[in-house]
């Protein structure tokens, strides 16, 4: 039976690596860049610095809650197939979630436009990625270690160890408190874009608990992160 997480508890394992990640986006990987380091390398170091510590947490304290072995840390964590209504689930999402983004960032624009706000940027500055050069692209090795960290990472921790423990002390709000902490770990985004995030931010967490399975979530984040940045950095789109 999996203890239910308080919400201090809660506030503290989504906090740590919030702050965590504020240092390495301000602190660390402005020194790496500044020391001549490609800014897209160094967003892959730092972002790995942040991520990977997430996949190792949410192994370690699945086994030193006792699940150990590949079975029992799989069923721990809600690593499941996917079923015929998990991929509809997940066909349903990305759509909710892409009209989402588009009508914030589209009003983000209009405001700009007609009433004179500060435009939207697409990505904070730690994180500002441009086309590769084809003598670039050997960097793709390094972004894919981080993005298995990125995606695995997240969703083992805040959807397969955190959410069911939520799940077993906020009942049917557990997603909505999972959110919450999920947006805490963006704060280095910035208001702003963390405003761009809310459509993933909400509708991923809800998928999860709907299902009851880790495997949506990972699909989502990875199906909404990977080949945008993919065919940014081949110059297919800007």
């Amino acid at each position: 039976m999996l203890h239910p997480l308080s919400r201090p508890a809660s506030l503290f394992l989504f906090g740590l690596p919030s702050a965590w990640f504020i240092v390495v986006a301000y602190a660390i990987i402005p020194r790496l860049t500044g020391a001549g380091v490609h800014p897209a390398m160094a967003w892959f170091i730092g972002g790995t610095a942040v991520f990977a510590p997430l996949f190792i947490a949410a192994l370690t304290l699945s086994y030193q809650d006792g699940y150990r072995g590949r079975g029992a840390l799989f069923e721990r964590l809600r690593l499941r197939p996917l079923s015929r209504s998990d991929r509809r689930t997940i066909v349903a999402a990305t759509l909710v979630i892409g009209a989402g983004t588009g009508v914030i960032m589209g009003g983000a624009e209009l405001l700009h436009r007609f009433a004179g706000t500060p435009a939207m940027e697409s990505s904070p500055p730690f994180m500002r990625i441009e086309p590769f050069a084809p003598s670039e692209r050997w960097m793709l090795l390094v972004w894919s270690v981080m993005f298995f960290f990125n995606i695995l990472g997240e969703e083992l921790l805040w959807r397969g160890y955190i959410l069911p423990r939520q799940e077993a002390s906020e009942g049917g709000r557990a997603w909505a408190f999972n959110a919450a902490g999920w947006m805490l770990f963006h704060l280095c985004f910035g208001p702003a874009l963390m405003l761009t995030l809310l459509p993933i931010i909400i509708v991923l967490p809800y998928a999860v608990q709907r299902t009851g399975n880790t495997t949506v979530g990972v699909a989502l984040h990875a199906l909404l992160n990977g080949p945008a940045f993919i065919l940014i950095v081949l110059g297919v789109i800007g």
